[in-house]
């Protein structure tokens, strides 16, 4: 994402989904990274309450084994 930060790309993101784009927020679904734990890689917290402050049901924000950030 070039310049942007993740909560700016994130932030950008939903403004182009839902208001540029016009999707629903209830039929969007994301995902955020879940962790690696064999690696001792944390799960990515940040993102995933970034998704939730934006209004994403919590039941959407799923967690995944690959991730784009």
């Amino acid at each position: 994402f070039g310049d942007y930060f993740k909560q700016e790309a994130i932030t950008f993101s939903w403004e182009v989904l839902t208001q540029v784009y016009k999707l629903p927020k209830e039929r969007l679904y994301v995902t955020y990274f879940a962790g690696d734990p064999e690696n001792n890689i944390p799960r990515d917290d940040e993102a995933r309450q970034k998704w939730l402050d934006l209004g994403m049901d919590p039941a959407h924000v799923i967690p995944s084994k690959f991730n784009f950030w």
